[in-house]
C-alpha cells in the first residue's frame, strides 16, 4: 500500500511516495480552506467569495434501490415432520419462530448459509431416504435465491451501510484510535464475509455481528469520506477563483510587496502549517482502505452498489489531484519572491 503526499517547496512540488504500514453540516477541518481564501480574497481586495461545498451527491444507494425480492424456500409440514433425525429440522423451527422472523440483513444471510449447509448434511444422512428428492428441490430452490438475500443484507445492514456513507460533516479533528476503532472492524468483518462468499459455508456470526455493531457506533469513516469531498471542493474552488496571484504582488527588482509578505504569511500559517499535514494524513488514513473497499466493491451482488464503492475507492487520488492543482500557482509566486514555505 502507498500513498502520495504533497510537499510544498520554493521550486516545484513533489509528490513524495512513503510505505504504509442529522444534517448540520459542520465544515470541521475544512475550515481552514475557508480562512485561507477569505484571507487571501481580503488581502487582494477581492470581492468576498463562498467556497462553501455542497451536500455532496456521492451517497450509498437507497434500500428501497438495492433490495431484491426473495421467494420463500418450503417444504410440506408432513416432510418437515421427518427431518428430526438431521439439524435441518431444528433449523426450520427456529426460522419460523419469532425470533427467526426478525433477522435482517447478515443475520438473515447467515442463516440462509446455514440452511443451506443443513440441507446438504441431511441430504447424506441415511435416515433420509424418503425426503431426500424434496430435500434436493429445496436446496436447489434456497441456493437460487442467495444472491438476493447477499443483496438484502447489502442494502439492509445499518452498519455496513453505516461504515460505507458519506457523513453529515467534516471531521473535527483526526484521531486515530477512533480511526482504527472503526478500519479494523470493516477489514476484520470484510475478511469473514470474504470467508462466509467463497465457501458458501458460515461459521458462528457472533464476531461479524460484533464488528457491524462498531461500524454502527462510529461516525469515523463516514467523516472521513465528507472531509475528502469537502476538502476537494474548497481546494477546486480556490484554484478557480484564482488560477494565477496577480503579478501586481509579484516580486520584481529585488522589490517585495507587502501584499506578497501578507499572502506569503496567510499561506504559511494556513496552508503549509495547518492543512497540508492533515490532508496528508486524511490521504493515508483513506489509502489503508482501499484494498478493503475493493473486497466489498467484488462481493456486492447490485452493479449499482459496484460503482458507489468504487467511486468511494477514489477519492485519495481526487484530493491529491486538488491539491497538486491548488498549490501550482502558489509555487510560481514563491519562486518569484524567493520564499521559503514554512518560513517568516
Amino acid at each position: 500500500m502507498k500513498r502520495s503526499v504533497l510537499i510544498f517547496r520554493p521550486f516545484g512540488y513533489v509528490l513524495v511516495v512513503l510505505g504504509l504500514s442529522a444534517c448540520s453540516d459542520d465544515p470541521g477541518l475544512t475550515e481552514y480552506a475557508d480562512k485561507l481564501n477569505n484571507q487571501v480574497h481580503s488581502t487582494l481586495n477581492l470581492p468576498a467569495q463562498t467556497i462553501q461545498a455542497p451536500k455532496p451527491q456521492l451517497q450509498y444507494p437507497a434500500k428501497r434501490d438495492l433490495a431484491h425480492n426473495i421467494e420463500r424456500t418450503s417444504m410440506g409440514l408432513l416432510d418437515s415432520l421427518q427431518l428430526n433425525h438431521c439439524q435441518l429440522g431444528q433449523l426450520i423451527a427456529e426460522n419460523n419462530s419469532s425470533l427467526g422472523r426478525l433477522k435482517n440483513g447478515f443475520s438473515r444471510y447467515h442463516a440462509d448459509l446455514t440452511m443451506i449447509q443443513a440441507l446438504n448434511e441431511c441430504i447424506e444422512h441415511p435416515d433420509s431416504t424418503g425426503v431426500k428428492d424434496k430435500l434436493k428441490e429445496a436446496l436447489a430452490h434456497k441456493e437460487s435465491q442467495l444472491k438476493n438475500s447477499l443483496a438484502n443484507a447489502f442494502a439492509r445492514d445499518d452498519g455496513l451501510r453505516k461504515a460505507l456513507s458519506v457523513g453529515n460533516n467534516s471531521l473535527p479533528k483526526i484521531h486515530v484510535t477512533e480511526y482504527n476503532y472503526a478500519v479494523n472492524a470493516l477489514e476484520r468483518f470484510t475478511r469473514i464475509l470474504e470467508r462466509w462468499s467463497y465457501t458458501k459455508k458460515a461459521d458462528d456470526p457472533a464476531e461479524l455481528i460484533k464488528m457491524l455493531g462498531r461500524l454502527e457506533r462510529s461516525n469515523y469513516l463516514p467523516d472521513l469520506y465528507r472531509t475528502m469531498l469537502d476538502y476537494s471542493y474548497k481546494l477546486e474552488k480556490m484554484t478557480e477563483l484564482l488560477p494565477e496571484i496577480p503579478q501586481s504582488v509579484y516580486c520584481q527588482n529585488d522589490q517585495v510587496p507587502d501584499k506578497a509578505l501578507e499572502l506569503k504569511k496567510a499561506f504559511n500559517a494556513i496552508y503549509i502549517e495547518e492543512m497540508q499535514g492533515d490532508i496528508a494524513e486524511i490521504i493515508e488514513q483513506h489509502q489503508r482502505l482501499l484494498m478493503t473497499l475493493e473486497s466489498l466493491e467484488g462481493i456486492a451482488p447490485q452493479p449499482e452498489l459496484k460503482t458507489y464503492i468504487a467511486e468511494l475507492g477514489t477519492l485519495s487520488k481526487k484530493l491529491t489531484d486538488a491539491s497538486v492543482h491548488f498549490v501550482r500557482p502558489w509555487q510560481r509566486f514563491y519562486s518569484a519572491c524567493d520564499f521559503t514555505p514554512g518560513l517568516d
